[in-house]
């Protein structure tokens, strides 16, 4: 500023606001120095004194500038310095929030982020009183904020709920105002030439922004999107890294696993050991399942039976009923209260075989299913040489059991084929037979319960037990079969012997009407005496002797006058009891018992008589029953070779 003629300064009068300033003399200093200066002066230097005092304060308001502005890039750097060091974005976005909201002496700070929808989300808030802004999403141009984005420039409004120029969305507006929110100042998040956020501070009171301010929050915004920007490469290195890590951990996991089941199936260890070198690996419970969902015995109790019924029934059903075909047979994921499962079919010779059931603690990944499929295809191999080996053995032995039972071959030659079959002979204490449509199973269960050996012959199902009879017609009795057993007593004879008895004995359960019991043979020994030599006749010759008039009669009339009688003795002479058996009037079963006494004489009645005409009669039935059924096959049989169907039933 021009100073008026005459009134230049001397050095006295400068020399006071020069050593002011390079004090660093407050504002109130200096005027204090104005009000000396103009009352000690006389009136013509006051010009002069008042011009000074305008230039001190002047460079005075410079120095306080420039002194603000080294103090604000302090803090910018010290700033960008501890963002450097932070490696989380997380971090980092709460530390800016922070700085921003100090360095700016505001009531709210707030950083919204881009998302891949194109919305913004409110990740940070620093200063809020509630929790009404963090997490809500606004469109690009929605807002302040939206308008930062899209404009990426800065913009402020002094009162955001009544700024009309601005694009408002009522969630946003209900959060702006539950946080009192009024005078917002928003500038952009870059990265190079892209907006990845809005950096926003707010007063609860409607405010303006200077220049100055919004200059001083963009270099913020500057700093803060390069640290994040770092931060998230970071962050996504380390995650880069750990997954790199875990891939490479799961790899040699899978590699030991793989080494471990080729040296079980080299070495021929069985399920238990494929079983344990699973659970090794995957950490988790495993359970092997056959191909009607029931677990096979693997050395461990996991998973409880209460879960793997509840994994089983989940989704689609059990694993049965799942695996039905090639293209069905993916492992199967299922989430339950008790865990997370995986099943895995295995399958041999293209057949589903069962499922290998794996729970854990946490989801299954990629690498833990492919080593569980793994396990699953070496479990199909044990499976597979298990069933190839038990077939051998079962055809041995049935072969063997076969040549016991045909007689063709030397008792001294079976005894010693005996042991390299797994088969002892002389344990055996009963022979078992059994009739009906699943008679080789049902004598397959009786050896496995017995530990003893079966096997299908001559449509029959024959099991040798060392039980005693009693007990293994007891276990018969459990059957849908009809069942007899024949007391052995460990020779090859009387193995033999027994089956001879026992098949005998069928045969009489079956004329008997017994068919479905099961009996000793023992306890049909009366009925083996009688017809065992029925072959010479006499037994012919006593039912004939006794009832034979009355059956001739009978076929000569077409009475029934045999079966009247049978019915009559066996309802112990009772009238009534027998009209009603036979269904007809009292009236015509007297006639009957009339025409019988003419034809059998009238001492059919007698105790004595009538005992043996009860038995001629019972006899006279069960010969009929026989005859029908034909002979036994096993009575002229040509020797030959059985349908062996069993083994050691412990095997």
């Amino acid at each position: 500023m021009p100073e008026p003629a005459g009134t230049a300064p001397d050095a006295a009068t400068a020399s006071p606001w020069l050593k002011l300033l390079a004090e660093g003399a407050p504002l109130a200093a200096l005027e204090a120095c104005r009000h000396r200066l103009v009352a000690a002066g006389p009136p013509e230097t006051h010009p002069a004194v008042e011009a000074e005092a305008r230039r001190a304060l002047h460079v005075h308001a410079l120095l306080e500038a420039r002194t603000r502005q080294a103090a604000e890039t302090a803090v910018l750097n010290d700033l960008a310095r501890r963002l450097a060091a932070l490696h989380a974005p997380q971090d980092v976005l709460d530390e800016v929030a922070a700085q921003a909201r100090r360095l700016l002496g505001t009531d709210l700070s707030y950083i919204m982020l881009a998302q891949d929808d194109a919305a913004l989300r409110i990740e940070v808030v620093d200063g809020s009183i509630g929790s009404a802004l963090r997490g809500v999403e606004l469109a690009r141009g929605v807002g302040l904020g939206g308008l930062v984005v899209r404009t990426g420039q800065p913009h402020w409004c002094a009162d955001y709920l009544h700024d009309d120029h601005l694009t408002h969305a009522a969630t946003v507006d209900a959060a702006a105002a539950g946080e009192q929110l009024r005078g917002i100042l928003g500038v952009p998040l870059r990265v190079g030439e892209e907006t990845i956020g809005v950096l926003l501070v707010a007063q609860r009171v409607p405010r303006t922004w200077t220049d100055h301010q919004t200059g001083l929050l963009t270099a913020l915004a500057a700093h803060a999107a390069l640290a994040l920007h770092n931060a998230e490469l970071f962050d996504r290195h380390q995650r880069t890294t750990a997954e790199l890590r875990r891939r490479a951990e799961a790899d040699r996991r899978a590699v030991a696993l793989h080494q471990r089941l080729t040296h079980i199936v080299l070495g021929g260890a069985g399920l238990h050991a494929v079983t344990d070198a699973l659970r090794d690996a995957l950490g988790a419970g495993i359970t092997v399942l056959d191909a009607h969902d029931s677990a096979l015995p693997t050395g461990a109790a996991d998973p409880g039976p209460h879960a793997l019924a509840t994994a089983l029934a989940a989704d689609t059903g059990p694993p049965a009923s799942c695996f039905t075909g090639p293209a069905d047979r993916a492992t199967r994921l299922r989430d339950t209260p008790d865990g997370h499962w995986a099943l895995a079919p295995v399958v041999v010779a293209d057949e589903y075989a069962g499922c290998v059931v794996a729970r854990h603690h946490r989801p299954f990944d990629a690498n833990t299913v492919r080593s569980l499929e793994t396990g699953a295809t070496v479990i199909g191999l044990v499976l597979a040489s298990e069933r190839a080996a038990t077939e051998a053995e079962r055809r041995v032995r049935g072969e063997y059991l076969t040549a016991l039972l045909d007689g063709t071959t030397d008792d001294a030659v079976l005894t010693r084929r005996a042991r390299s079959g797994g088969i002892d002979p002389a344990a055996v204490r009963t022979v078992l037979v059994l009739d009906g449509p699943h008679a080789g199973t049902a004598a397959a269960r009786a050896a496995r319960h017995g530990h003893g050996w079966s096997l299908e012959y001559a449509g029959l199902g024959v099991a040798l037990l060392p039980a005693t009879p009693a007990d293994a017609r007891d276990r018969a009795a459990r059957e849908p079969a009809t069942a007899v057993a024949a007391r052995a007593d460990g020779t090859v004879a009387s193995i033999r012997a027994a089956h001879r008895r026992a098949r005998s004995g069928i045969r009489l359960l079956h004329a008997l009407g017994r068919t479905g019991a099961s009996a000793d043979s023992d306890e049909l020994g009366i009925y083996e005496a009688l017809f065992g030599g029925a072959g010479d006749g006499t037994l012919d010759r006593f039912v004939t002797a006794t009832i034979g008039p009355l059956a001739a009669h009978d076929r000569d009339h077409g009475t029934r006058l045999t079966e009247t009688l049978d019915a009559y003795l066996a309802h112990t002479a009772r009238h009534t009891a027998t009209a009603e058996a036979l269904h007809i009037h009292p009236n015509t079963l007297y006639q009957r018992l009339a025409r019988i006494s003419t034809v059998l004489g009238d001492d059919w009645k007698e105790p004595g008589r009538a005992v043996e005409v009860q038995w001629a009669l019972r006899l006279h039935r069960l010969s009929d029953r026989l005859a029908a059924s034909g002979p036994d096959p096993e009575q002229d049989r040509t020797p030959g070779p059985g349908t062996p169907t069993g083994a050691r039933g412990q095997d």
